[in-house]
This record gives structure tokens, sequence and C-alpha cells, in this order.
């Protein structure tokens, strides 16, 4: 029965290291590159198209404003409260560089009064945020 069952886990062992990794791709001299969409690469279409599609509703806009919900040094530690926020609120929130910190945010408004109405309504769930005007 040992016999059978070391036989058996030799067997597993050679069918799964068998199978090429992305590791060994690598060593290979084949770069892993995945391939991105490019509507992830860019977020400026998104942004455009919402304000192209408030306007057009008739209304007066002033501008466009995000939330801004923190302003953090590192990289890997944005990321992190990235993930955080956008669990918390529903926000694709973005990660803006403005040297020497990473900015967190999310939303995107056409009038300041909405952008602050947002802002309190979170508030009221203890996530604290800023309304900023981007142009």
């Amino acid at each position: 029965m040992q016999k059978i069952l070391t036989i058996a886990v030799l067997l597993c062992a050679l069918t799964w290291a068998g199978e090429p990794t992305d590791l060994d791709s690598l060593f290979r001299g084949k770069e892993y590159r995945p391939e991105l969409n490019s509507s992830l690469r860019d977020t400026s279409k998104v942004n455009d198209a919402a304000v192209a599609k408030n306007a057009s509703k008739g209304k007066a806009s002033d501008g466009y404003y995000m939330l801004q919900f923190e302003a953090v040094a590192d990289f890997d530690a944005a990321q992190r409260r990235r993930a955080q926020i956008a669990a918390s609120t529903g926000f694709a929130i973005q990660v803006v560089f403005d040297a020497p910190f990473y900015k967190l945010r999310g939303g995107g408004w056409t009038t300041k009064k909405a952008a602050d109405d947002k802002a309190r309504e979170l508030s009221a769930y203890n996530i604290n945020a800023f309304v900023v005007k981007i142009r």
C-alpha cells in the first residue's frame, strides 16, 4: 500500500513539474507581459464622457470635481489603501502622483455642490474625503 501511495505521489509531482510556468518562461528569455485593455491605461476618456453626459442634460457645469481620500508617500501603501477605499465606497479609485505624495481620488461630478453632498454622505460612514477641482 505504501509503495502505491509513493508511486502515485511521484506521478503527480512529475505531471505538475512537466507544465511550464511563468517563471520557466522568464528563464527561457520570454518575459511575461500581460496585455492590458486600453481603457485600463487611460482614464481621461471615461472622465470626459461623464462630463459630456452630464453637460448634455442641461445642467450648468462649473468644472470637474473629484473626492480626494488620502495622500500617501509610499506607493505600496497607496495601492493597499486604494483597494480598501474602493471596496468601502464602490468608486474606481485613481492613484495620482503629485510629488512627493500619491493622492487617492475617486468619483466625478460637474458641480461642487454634488461633490460636497457625496463627501458629506460618506462622512456618515466614517470615510473622510474632501472635494478637489480637477479642471
